[in-house]
């Protein structure tokens, strides 16, 4: 409830009364009245209010009416606040989100608990039990883990858990409200959210875990608590994260348990930029414009300002350049690194050891590719301004082999690191560095076709526009994957098939450069 202060009514007139007769007294000569000042404020008009001044006295009563408090009831307000600025539309938001917890949750019912199981089916159990319970593989899950919350922490700098509609940051937030109830209902969306994807998670690696007969049905009430848990931190550091992206006196870690004061502390500009951050990538990603969002989420160059590129031949100073930027923007370096070592760490194990299960080079192909393209920015700008004449006389081609050289040395570093301890710790079957090889390649050509896939050319629908961002990621999981299968199972034949399609792929990547830059040019 919040008080606030209203005018009081004035008293009301006295009622009249009946005139008695009285027998006349004579009265003393009354002095005559000065005369008053002639007022200089002009007459009342049909415009000025009705309302008297709670400051000006009574005419009846000669007395200055006093301001009383009246309590208002806030959640009315916001409800009614709620109903002028969101309308019909913001009363079904829940029903929505009910709606996408089941459509979510179908989905890792059919889709989600058979690849679970069949990750853990496709190989010994014993073995794989082995594998799964040894310190590096714990240790590999921590990382994982670890890598995850700090994406979340870096995602919300851009955008956070509580975005509330531009009407409603311009409107009511400056309304003397309590800013953790004013803000609320965006929360609640984003915590809900969070536990229940936990949860889920949590529940389909147990379910999986449990029908594979690697462990017993009380793995599934603890996998599925642990999940819980790790959705309930992941939020409150995403809100903690859109917290320290605007300066305030309160930032500490303390916030993560003290949700109410977080929320009071985020601020009007700073939920404007997130909210205007949300709009610009909704935008970009139903254009395929993605240039635009990268522009849009560019932090200013703070590392490495002192820093100056050396002249040399081009191709070197092209390389050159691309360590210099992976210099200046370590947020892009440390990400990719990680990315990178958890897909290698995943795709090495596939290859090497026997108890792997297959899918599992299907599950650390994403990441690897993932990682890959954080290092890749120089050839994303080299796409950006495609068709513009090179200033250091390059052709398209070496300039592109110029910006996936350093990416490609980074990779090669970690994987070539990975198949050492695999070595160490193990046997090294000779098979798996020709198909690291195969990897390697198909992951430069996806980011290269990833970098120069131009703009869409048909009706912009999600559906679509999603399955054109994802051409190339999944043409890199599907062969391989395919060369996976074909090297566990001793295939060399069709493997030398598969080969021949990843260097097709690795062709028609070197032709997407070749014609975009003749479509700008021309």
């Amino acid at each position: 409830m919040s008080k606030r202060k209203q005018p009081a009514r004035a008293k009301p007139a006295p009622e009249p009364t009946t005139a008695q007769p009285r027998t006349p007294q004579p009265m003393p000569a009354e002095p005559a009245p000065a005369e008053r000042p002639q007022s200089t404020a002009p007459d009342r008009t049909a415009y000025d209010p009705t309302t008297p001044d709670p400051t000006t006295p009574d005419p009846m009563t000669d007395e200055p009416t006093t301001p009383a408090e009246v309590d208002y009831d806030d959640h009315d307000l916001l409800g009614q606040a709620d109903w002028v600025i969101g309308g019909e539309a913001a009363r079904k938001a829940r029903q929505q989100g009910l709606y996408a917890g089941y459509v979510l949750f179908l989905g890792a019912l059919v889709y989600g608990l058979p690849i679970v199981q069949a990750v853990f089916r496709t190989s010994d159990a014993s073995s794989l039990g082995d594998q799964l319970s040894s310190p590096e593989a714990i240790a590999l899950l921590v990382a994982s883990v670890a890598a995850l919350l700090g994406a979340v922490v870096f995602a919300g700098r851009f955008r956070g858990p509580v975005v509330p509609p531009m009407p409603w940051i311009d409107l009511v937030l400056p309304v003397p409200l309590d800013r953790a109830l004013a803000l609320r209902r965006w929360w609640r969306y984003a915590a809900v959210g969070g536990l229940f994807i936990g949860a889920l998670s949590g529940l389909t690696i147990g379910a999986g875990l449990a029908f594979a007969h690697l462990a017993g049905p009380v793995t599934i009430i603890v996998t599925t608590a642990v999940g819980t848990a790790l959705g309930v931190l992941a939020t409150r550091l995403w809100l903690w994260s859109q917290v320290r992206s605007w300066p305030g006196p309160d930032r500490g870690l303390s916030l993560l348990w003290r949700v109410p004061d977080a929320l009071r502390e985020l601020h009007a500009e700073s939920l404007r930029a997130h909210s205007a951050n949300t709009s610009t990538m909704a935008g970009s990603a139903l254009t395929g414009n993605l240039r635009t969002a990268r522009l849009a989420l560019t932090r200013p160059i703070r590392h490495g300002r002192s820093a100056r590129l050396r002249p040399g031949r081009p191709f070197g100073v092209l390389v050159r350049r691309d360590v210099l930027g992976l210099r200046r923007t370590p947020g892009a370096f440390l990400s990719g690194l990680g990315l990178t070592a958890l897909g290698g760490a995943i795709v090495t194990w596939a290859f090497t050891q026997p108890a792997a299960p297959s899918i599992a080079a299907t599950i650390g192909l994403l990441p690897l590719y993932l990682g890959f393209g954080a290092w890749a920015e120089g050839l994303r700008l080299q796409a950006d301004n495609v068709g513009t004449p090179s200033l250091l006389g390059t052709s398209e081609l070496t300039e592109a082999g110029a910006h996936v050289t350093v990416p490609t040395a980074l990779t090669v570093l970690v994987l070539g690191g990975w198949v050492g301890v695999a070595a160490a710790i193990g046997s090294l079957p000779a098979s798996a560095p020709l198909s690291l090889w195969l990897v390697l390649v198909l992951v430069v050509a996806g980011n290269v076709l990833a970098a120069f896939r131009g703009s869409p050319t048909f009706m912009l629908r999600p559906q679509m526009v999603i399955a054109w961002y994802a051409v190339p990621a999944f043409t890199v999981v599907l062969l391989g994957s395919l060369v996976a299968v074909l090297t566990k199972a001793g295939s060399y034949t069709w493997l030398s098939v598969v080969s021949w399609l990843v260097y097709a792929v690795l062709a028609w990547a070197v032709s997407k450069v070749r014609r975009l830059t003749y479509l700008h040019r021309a």
